[in-house]
């Protein structure tokens, strides 16, 4: 209730400091002076430093200078001081905010408003500044080391902006894979959901819970009854216990190609911490072209990455439009469940779970039976 109420105060100072009416900068700044004590009274001890003070006065002094050169003095006397109390509330408000609002916060209140992807995007925007300014801070360091010079140069200012653009791409793709972790989908550009109705198996659970091999049994089964199938399996590769990449296997051909290598989280692609070889998706896209008529569709799996229209998905969806699918079995984690069925657009969707179900290869074998031709 605290936390709301000085939280609710400090927006309020934030907006009266934007009132031009005589004094509302002065009442804003109690206003958020008070929110700070109610909340945590050490934020004005934080957001007023030496450095801010000077950068708040200095710039008051500015627009006191060109309000006075452009009009008289009392004029420009009183833009600067409402000009440096609307810099203090503001560098008080943002303090308070930026220790007690995460993005969570944000998202759930911008929800409750009707905003729901604009409060994603600011609550996340909230949470990555503080890694761009390291980015930043290190960016500089890092130049002033290399050229050997206690400062860089404003020529170094293009330099900087790369660094700092290819920080906040990183961080925006690793975002949207996050947010596609947890089911949602509004941070990136999610494909268009594919048309036609054929019987769809999601066969579903947590990494290393038995989709794989459930689907490669699954395949053999279909095969052993003269099912047509097509597509590929993604079984992982593990080494003392640690998943450390995966291959692409065709379930016509049997051929196998390496897709994902597991390497420092910071030297992974798409937000992963995988190198994906181009192969692998070579493979994959091998395994769906020219598909049998009337044949059931493998896909093992559909991952975030597929969500957001990128890895496999090309590859899937037109095989979904060029093909009479018969019926699709595909995995997916059960976090992404959601996305995975707005984005799928069927009618009719089996879920099985393998870390619950005994036997999922039979149940989804089960679930395909009205469907498959009589044997």
């Amino acid at each position: 209730m605290k936390r709301s109420s000085a939280l609710g105060l400090s927006a309020a100072a934030l907006g009266l400091a934007l009132v031009p009416v005589p004094g509302a900068p002065w009442l804003a700044l109690v206003i958020a002076t008070g929110a700070a004590l109610l909340l945590e009274p050490a934020v004005l001890r934080r957001a007023w430093t030496g450095r801010t003070l000077l950068v708040a006065v200095l710039a008051s002094g500015v627009t006191a200078a060109v309000v006075a050169w452009a009009g008289t003095v009392p004029a420009g006397l009183r833009a600067g001081l409402a000009m440096l109390l609307r810099l203090l509330v503001l560098v008080v408000v943002t303090t308070l905010a930026a220790r007690h609002v995460d993005h969570e916060s944000w998202h759930r209140g911008m929800a409750r408003l009707g905003f729901q992807r604009l409060g994603l995007v600011c609550g996340l925007a909230l949470n990555t500044m503080p890694h761009l300014a390291e980015a930043w801070r290190d960016a500089w360091i890092a130049l002033a080391v290399r050229r050997r010079r206690r400062r860089p140069r404003w020529s170094d200012l293009p330099a900087l902006a790369e660094t700092l653009l290819a920080h906040a791409g990183r961080l925006a793709d690793e975002t949207a894979v996050a947010a596609a972790l947890r089911g949602r989908t509004e941070l990136s550009l999610a494909p268009s959901p594919l048309a036609g109705s054929p019987q769809v198996v999601a066969v579903t659970g947590r990494s290393g819970s038995g989709k794989t091999p459930a689907m490669t049994r699954l395949v053999e089964t279909l095969m052993a009854h003269g099912v047509p199938v097509f597509g590929f399996l993604q079984p992982p590769l593990w080494c003392d216990g640690n998943k450390v990449g995966f291959d692409i296997v065709d379930v016509r051909s049997g051929a196998r190609a390496p897709l994902g290598r597991r390497v420092a989280a910071e030297h992974g692609q798409h937000g992963t911490p995988f190198t994906f070889d181009g192969a692998g998706f070579d493979l994959a896209r091998q395994a769906l072209a020219a598909p049998p008529r009337d044949a059931v569709l493998i896909v093992d799996e559909i991952g975030p990455v597929e969500l957001r229209g990128g890895g496999h998905w090309p590859a899937v969806a037109s095989a979904w439009k060029r093909a009479r699918v018969r019926a699709a079995v595909l995995t997916v984690r059960r976090q992404l469940i959601p996305a995975f069925l707005e984005l799928l657009g069927a009618t009719e969707v089996m879920i099985v779970d393998a870390e619950a179900d005994p036997d999922p290869a039979a149940t989804a074998l089960a679930a395909l039976v009205s469907v498959l031709p009589a044997s």
